[in-house]
């Protein structure tokens, strides 16, 4: 299963870098195109978090290729000139998706009119969103979409909290970036009981501490005006029901916090046939652990169908 490293410009010219996996050259025969899935990751997440496994197993098992990289100013990607690192701007995510389906299909082993998307957490929201406005995608594979930031935020924090403190903290890191100062920062998570973070559930600090280590190019780090983006993010909210014809998959997972399953349940009955989903028991994070082998499964059989016939 030969990998490549790779790099390509977005439409503002920030570079993005990850892999390209193709299959054996005794499974690809000389001058075939296929078709390429493209794999994007959640909240903070970078290429090396699970999503080279999960581009083995499809190239190793299914005739197509697939792409990875790091969102922009995360991991191995660089960021904009005037853009701080650590920065999620969802709408700017969305549009390197889009940078990167025209990168795919640029490429002499694939067939450009064969593109899947395939996201987890933020990011398959965002593959939600671009899969219905552009009709280049042909099919999208999202486990645990958070689609609609501000009815999670709603979840997870009071109102007296949303509409106060986090209003001031949101308007501080704007005067203060105004005023030339470097962004207000916040942690993904807090190890320390009663601290401070992002993502404050037992299962996000199981996930990402094995991270926090020098050798690994996560930060434990996002800049305030992330969570000013993702706590009204909603992209995909006005498109659900003009992803038809694109066919659809959900994984949902029964104890997820960060994307309650009732929620993407709800959404994913107002988007259109052909769709399918598969509900698993597991956290938000067991979709990229030991939920794997079903969702591998599932989501093969969902490609070979829509994609690689």
């Amino acid at each position: 299963m030969p990998r490549t490293d790779i790099s390509f410009k977005t439409s503002d010219g920030v570079t993005l870098r990850g892999w390209f996996f193709t299959p054996s050259e005794s499974a690809m025969s000389e001058g075939a195109k296929l078709p390429c899935v493209i794999l994007t990751h959640g909240l903070s997440c970078i290429k090396e978090m699970g999503l080279d496994d999960v581009a083995s197993k499809f190239v190793t098992e299914l005739p197509l290729t697939c792409l990875v990289y790091d969102h922009r100013g995360f991991g191995t990607s660089d960021t904009a000139a005037h853009a701080p690192r650590q920065e999620i701007n969802t709408w700017l995510q969305a549009n390197d998706m889009r940078d990167a389906i025209t990168y795919a299909q640029t490429r002499e082993e694939v067939d450009r009119s064969k593109i899947a998307l395939w996201g987890y957490s933020l990011a398959a929201a965002e593959a939600v969103y671009v899969a219905a406005i552009d009709r280049r995608v042909k099919a999208v594979i999202a486990l645990g979409p958070g689609m609609d930031g501000a009815e999670i935020c709603r979840r997870l924090a009071p109102p007296h909290v949303l509409n106060g403190p986090m209003q001031a903290m949101f308007e501080m890191d704007r005067m203060a970036r105004a005023a030339g100062n470097p962004p207000i920062t916040v942690p993904v998570v807090n190890t320390e009981p009663g601290g401070q973070s992002v993502l404050p559930s037992p299962e996000s600090v199981q996930f990402f501490s094995p991270w926090m280590s020098n050798a690994s190019t996560w930060k434990n780090e996002l800049t305030l005006r992330s969570l000013d983006d993702i706590s009204t993010f909603s992209l995909p909210m006005g498109h659900l029901k003009t992803l038809c014809p694109t066919p659809v998959f959900f994984g949902v997972a029964t104890r997820d916090t960060n994307s309650p399953p009732d929620m993407v349940m709800a959404q994913y009955h107002q988007i259109s046939e052909p769709k399918e989903f598969v509900m698993v028991d597991a956290d938000h994070y067991q979709l990229m652990g030991s939920a794997r082998e079903l969702l591998h499964l599932r989501e093969t059989a969902f490609l070979k169908s829509v994609l690689c016939s």
